[in-house]
């Protein structure tokens, strides 16, 4: 029997498909393969054209009417360019990496600040480099963390004293004076976040549900030094402008402690410049302010005091840290969150 002679038998046996190799099971999977190859890698190109990129915006949450898209903070791509005093440049300096609270996690100073002092000179009080910058104390500049995790509340919520607490012990509000809570987060767990308050007395914390907050990072930092009556303005832990300003008098003075921006108010009157970046730090000598029911610090303009503020600042106000009006519309950006450091 010839080849062709084979061929033609074994294609005209109807019992071929009973035992010959394979049969008709193997020509039903060899096709279904190369199938099932195509619709996974379709599938796999479907999803990965709807899936959010990991640049983009976070997911937009609401509460109360309030959309939190425009409240979380993306990683800012660049440092902004700032102006010292009368549109003197501002050169980019140390780069310090701290936890938020000032614990023993200090890390050396890469490099040497260098924000320009108003007048160009030192006196003895502190330092400026060969161009005439001056030196953040490092006292100060090791306070600095490079990023802060915040909580931005949905709506008020039980706070607890401890991690493992069972039982809450106090409300945390979702909102203060109308402006939705945006906290500092200094610990947490799986499932609970210890944060800053806003409210009396200062530097009250709470542990709050995980799930009760929205989390993003943001990357400023503030720190006031009192004693120089001077403001250093941070951003990922790079010191990038400072400023003189009016600090408290001797009768009321300004508190020290680890704060954050609360809030950004409209201003209480000519003055106080174009906004009022309200603290969670409190005066410790005044209850009531102005007829408020609080004595909040703030960070405003100079209130009839350009003058006394001049190049070197001065300690003439309520409590309040004072700015002439050009620097602080260099400042007046900084988010709600972000630490405030009052020393001295």
């Amino acid at each position: 029997m010839t080849l062709f002679d084979r061929f033609r038998a074994r294609r005209d046996d109807p019992y071929r498909g009973y035992y010959a190799t394979g049969g008709r099971w193997s020509a039903r999977i060899a096709l279904a393969l190369p199938l099932a190859v195509v619709t996974v890698l379709v599938v796999s190109v479907a999803l990965a054209a709807v899936r959010p990129n990991a640049q983009g915006a976070p997911r937009s949450r609401h509460a109360g009417g309030l959309g939190y898209q425009s409240l979380l903070i993306p990683t800012d791509a660049a440092a902004p360019t700032f102006q010292v005093g009368h549109n003197r440049a501002v050169q980019s300096a140390q780069r310090v990496v701290m936890a938020y609270n000032g614990g023993a996690d200090q890390r050396a100073a890469l490099a040497a600040p260098r924000t320009r002092s108003a007048s160009g000179r030192s006196d003895g009080s502190y330092r400026v480099d060969e161009h005439g910058y001056r030196i953040a104390p490092s006292k100060d500049s090791v306070l600095v963390p490079a990023t802060t995790v915040v909580a931005h509340l949905e709506h008020s919520t039980k706070g607890y004293p401890a991690a493992n607490a069972f039982s809450s012990n106090r409300t945390v509000p979702g909102s203060w004076y109308g402006y939705p809570s945006i906290l500092p987060v200094i610990d947490s767990t799986q499932d609970r976040l210890k944060v800053m308050l806003a409210q009396r007395p200062d530097n009250s914390t709470s542990w709050i549900k995980r799930s009760a907050a929205v989390l993003s990072r943001i990357h400023y930092a503030i720190v006031v030094d009192i004693s120089q009556h001077w403001l250093y303005l941070f951003y990922k832990g790079n010191q990038i402008a400072s400023y003189p300003v009016g600090t408290g008098a001797s009768g009321t003075p300004t508190p020290t402690g680890n704060y954050f921006i609360a809030f950004h108010a409209p201003p209480n009157g000519p003055g106080y410049g174009s906004v009022m970046l309200e603290t969670s730090a409190h005066s410790r000598v005044i209850s009531h302010f102005e007829g408020g029911d609080d004595a909040i610090i703030a960070i405003h303009g100079p209130v009839g005091s350009d003058a006394q503020i001049g190049n070197h600042g001065a300690a003439i106000s309520n409590g309040c840290i004072r700015m002439h009006d050009a620097d602080l519309r260099q400042v007046k950006h900084v988010r709600n969150g972000s630490p405030v450091f009052l020393t001295y």
